[in-house]
């Protein structure tokens, strides 16, 4: 039933009402104050009279695609309206030449590692829209395992290193376990080392080590910090980069204190926000506008999130994060033109 009232409201959705729905979208985009009929029939040259214009929005909010915050107010898009727009009306808009020039000077460095890039990428678009950008690397989990070794930092820890066959190298502090030494520790990265060489990162696990006490037959219980610190080393990157926070914080919808505080509180859900930029997505960049979010802590917050890919892998992913007022436009096309140049970079590379 609501799927057909949905296709109704759309064939309803005439020409003038989608010019007069973008028109709405644009201007309370830039100001964020509520539009009046006035105010479309002067800025925006549709050819009608402004009476026409607000029978037309009385039309839109009936239809659920308008609000009134203020009986005497304008109007405002809804969530539906917000929707249709992204889904119907809006156009990417080209990047600037100045734009251009900006978002280039993140690739023009071939020997970047990746998660460098994405950390970039969050400061910059950040700075260019206004908005709070989130990024992360997937870095972590390819390749295969060459070996493992510990160096002595001092008498109570370790320095875990990881290296794969193509010579990354992780490292990560370990204490060494009590009633071990270090010599014991390398006979245990020895073992490991036939028991896991060749072995493709992306499939070592959990089981994979039990898998290891079984083969070795001795009782590993005092070394399981040294095998989450491992797993730590192999696994993807945590890592979150953000920017913008202070911009997000100064448009008009964070006023209150109240909510300033909720969205520092979110900055610091760091495996809530690695589960929303690393969420598999089926097209490249989404759009999810207030309580479409599946995330009850985003449903007052528009997230346009863009995924990075390389032979058919995710190595990283952007989210940008603001009012449902945002200028989705604009950031969609910062967003594809990024997509390309890394693409590009990437392919490069390669060859």
């Amino acid at each position: 039933m609501n799927k057909n009232k949905g296709q109704n409201d759309k064939k309803n959705m005439n020409e003038r009402k989608k010019r007069i729905l973008w028109a709405i979208v644009q201007d309370y985009s830039e100001t964020a104050e509520p539009v009046g009929s006035r105010t479309v029939a002067k800025k925006y040259d549709l050819g009608v009279s402004s009476a026409t214009i607000r029978n037309d929005m009385q039309d839109l909010e009936d239809e659920g695609y308008l609000e009134q915050p203020h009986t005497s107010a304008g109007r405002v898009p809804s969530i539906k309206g917000y929707r249709f727009y992204v889904d119907e009306l809006m156009m990417p808009n080209p990047v600037t030449q100045e734009e251009q020039k900006v978002l280039h000077g993140i690739f023009e460095d071939s020997s970047k590692r990746v998660d460098e890039i994405f950390c970039n990428m969050a400061k910059i678009i950040a700075s260019l829209t206004h908005t709070l950008s989130l990024s992360a690397s997937a870095k972590g989990k390819s390749g295969k395992f060459n070996y493992v070794r510990f160096l002595p930092l001092d008498k109570l820890r370790a320095i875990l290193l990881v290296v794969t066959d193509s010579g990354d190298v992780t490292d990560v502090v370990v204490k060494i376990p009590e009633g071990t030494d270090l010599d014991e520790l390398q006979m245990l990265a020895n073992k490991l080392n036939r028991f896991l060489h060749g072995k493709e990162l992306k499939k070592l696990d959990e089981k994979t080590i039990m898998e290891f006490q079984r083969e070795i037959s001795k009782n590993l219980v005092s070394y399981i910090p040294v095998f989450r610190a491992l797993n730590q080393a192999i696994m993807p990157s945590r890592e979150i980069y953000s920017g913008g926070a202070s911009a997000l914080i100064e448009q008009p919808e964070f006023r209150d204190i109240e909510r300033v505080q909720d969205l520092l509180n979110l900055l610091e859900e760091r495996e809530l926000l690695h589960r929303l930029l690393m969420e598999s997505m089926d097209k490249p960049i989404s759009v999810n506008i207030g309580t479409e979010n599946n995330m009850k802590s985003f449903s007052d917050l528009s997230i346009i999130r863009a995924q990075f890919t390389c032979n058919n892998q995710v190595i990283g992913s952007i989210a940008v994060l603001g009012p449902t007022r945002m200028q989705y436009g604009k950031i969609v096309g910062m967003l594809n033109f990024m997509q390309k140049q890394l693409d590009f970079l990437l392919k490069d590379k390669d060859t």
